[in-house]
């Protein structure tokens, strides 16, 4: 069995999408675990009367994403088998409708490993947005697999596997990974702690690839976010670049991943100081 878990806060519209998607699954085998983190935009109705196989859980707005994908990781380690997996998934995501099928049939040849999805924009599905993501832990420097290329134009069986993690955006995991290492790390992270337990798997002898097999339509230019590459900056946005919950350039964030996604504390250190260096030209390249 699959478990889909996704968490979602006032997006009502997009999660609809996404799990519409879903119910034209060619291989039904699967459960939905969703966690409506406080939502106010008629959520909760719209999962009642549209969804009401889903399993809801809820919290109080106060979860983040870290918060909100444990309690359903956390629900779904209670109820599944040791042999089952987890998928996390983000809301803001449509899949084709052989997605559940090709990952149970990948889950069968790639055993002891975390399976992530290529992603594409929902707008222009074959152009590829993230392949996999490689870090060189000297420099900090990171490389997007095969940014802009067609997926078609990859032959059917494709995954790469010269990866440095996974994110939310879809990344199936067998449930062993979660009662061995434990959940998501919800002190460092309140959000984008989807990449630190990928690479504490990978560390405890996981091996982790993205598959073209199972592509994701994302949501890419969600209108407004900071970490929007298309958004010019300006000097104002600076504390909000480094401070806020939800960017991905967080100092608290990057710190605990160059620490946590190391070798040692020197070498932890050292990242950060380049990663520092490396996002710091980064924003003001877009000012």
């Amino acid at each position: 069995m699959i478990y889909i878990t996704i968490p979602v806060f006032n997006r009502r519209d997009i999660l609809r999408d996404c799990l519409q998607s879903f119910e034209k699954q060619t291989n039904k085998n699967y459960k939905v675990i969703v966690t409506d983190d406080g939502s106010t935009d008629g959520t909760e109705d719209m999962l009642k009367k549209e969804f009401p196989y889903v399993t809801v859980l809820k919290g109080d707005g106060g979860l983040w994403w870290t918060g909100a994908i444990n309690m359903a990781v956390s629900h779904a380690l209670k109820v599944c088998d040791k042999d089952d997996h987890i998928l996390i998934l983000n809301d803001d995501l449509v899949v084709p409708e052989n997605y559940i099928e090709n990952y149970y049939q990948l889950a069968e040849k790639h055993p002891k490993t975390l399976i992530g999805s290529v992603v594409t924009d929902i707008d222009n599905r074959d152009i590829i947005y993230s392949g996999g993501v490689k870090i060189n832990w000297l420099t900090a420097k990171v490389s997007d697999r095969n940014n802009g290329k067609r997926l078609s134009d990859f032959k059917n069986g494709y995954f790469n596997d010269d990866i440095s993690y996974l994110t939310g955006r879809g990344v199936l995991i067998p449930s062993k990974v979660f009662r061995e290492i434990g959940i998501y790390n919800n002190d460092h992270y309140q959000q984008c702690g989807d990449t630190e337990l990928p690479r504490r798997a990978q560390k405890a002898g996981y091996k982790l690839i993205v598959s073209y097999d199972v592509p994701v339509y994302s949501y890419i230019k969600e209108e407004g976010h900071i970490n929007n590459q298309d958004n010019k900056l300006t000097m104002k946005q600076i504390k909000k670049y480094y401070f806020n919950v939800r960017s991905n350039m967080n100092l608290k964030y990057r710190f605990w991943f160059a620490m946590d996604g190391t070798k040692n504390v020197i070498h932890g250190l050292w990242y950060f100081f380049m990663d520092f260096a490396r996002i710091t030209g980064h924003f003001f390249r877009r000012i």
